[in-house]
């Protein structure tokens, strides 16, 4: 495990499993903000896993997911597993300081290297991919926030984009023609659903995105604390965002015991997978040598209730 802090952040990340932020912690407060799933995981496997192998590993925090998001599929013959290979992967560490951590990832035709720095009241995480053949990919930063934030209200704020929800086996792949503008979301059946506000006591489960933003940035507060953390990015690379919403009603490896608020930053609008986005034009396609970057930073915050 590697920690670095500043004087208001603190972050626990693990290059064995994915490099993975397992404990974003608010120095200010004592808050833990991400969040921690209702099972003892399984030991990490590498490689390209389904979806059931994933999540029996999966020990919540913040993934960086690439070079596929969502669906296990299959691209010109080779497979990409659920939520990409770096996600679960061990990565080699390149640099270490008190505050920052350089670590590297190869598979699938790319390099990706990622740098976490905690300055003053922020993390910031910036990625690189670079093509070494020819390669398709898409991105997503997995951010799971947990009960600091969650009990007993969050509310959550976004730009308007378009926002609709999402089936992990239909999609759709695009906004629908009649998708609402946050808060309000267009809903699989065709009605819409306003949730900006999120009470821990209402049993739910929705999976939506949120289409083509404005700006790259998202608030989650604590109604009853004040407790917040802010995701900002570039839009530019990470122009849309899936919100998974879990209090209690998943089963399988989830127990419908689960209450978790995913915020994902993506390079796609849909969970569909790498082939699909391929299908759809809407995949990143690196020739040899070539780069894709982004950053998306974490700000902790405290506001009056």
């Amino acid at each position: 495990m590697l920690v670095v802090r500043s004087s208001r952040i603190l972050a626990r990340l693990d290059p064995s499993h994915g490099g993975e932020i397992l404990d974003l912690v608010d120095l200010a407060t004592g808050r833990q903000l991400l969040a921690r799933p209702p099972f003892a995981s399984s030991a990490p496997q590498a490689g390209d896993l389904d979806e059931e192998t994933w999540t029996a590993s999966y020990r919540g925090g913040w993934q960086c997911v690439t070079p596929n998001a969502g669906n296990r599929c299959d691209v010109d013959g080779e497979v990409h597993g659920f939520h990409g290979r770096a996600s679960n992967d061990p990565w080699s560490v390149l640099d270490t300081e008190p505050s920052s951590a350089s670590l590297r990832w190869s598979g699938h035709g790319l390099e990706v290297t990622r740098t976490i720095t905690a300055a003053r009241d922020k993390l910031s995480v910036h990625t690189s991919w670079q093509a070494m053949n020819d390669a398709p990919l898409v991105a997503l930063e997995h951010v799971a926030l947990g009960l600091e934030l969650l009990d007993p209200e969050v509310r959550i704020r976004l730009p308007a984009g378009r926002a609709y929800e999402l089936s992990e086996r239909d999609g759709p792949t695009r906004p629908p023609d009649d998708a609402r503008f946050w808060p309000d979301v267009r809903l699989l059946d065709g009605g819409s659903e306003r949730v900006e506000r999120w009470p821990l006591s209402e049993r739910r489960s929705r999976l939506f995105a949120i289409a083509d933003l404005p700006e790259g940035g998202a608030e989650a507060v604590n109604c009853r604390t004040g407790q917040g953390i802010r995701l900002e990015w570039d839009a530019r690379a990470l122009p849309h965002l899936w919100i998974w919403h879990e209090v209690r009603t998943t089963g399988g490896p989830w127990r419908e015991l689960t209450e978790v608020l995913c915020v994902e930053p993506a390079t796609v609008p849909h969970s569909l997978g790498l082939a699909k986005a391929v299908g759809e034009g809407q995949a990143v396609r690196l020739r040899a040598g070539e780069r894709f970057e982004s950053t998306i930073t974490a700000r902790p915050f405290e506001e009056h209730q």
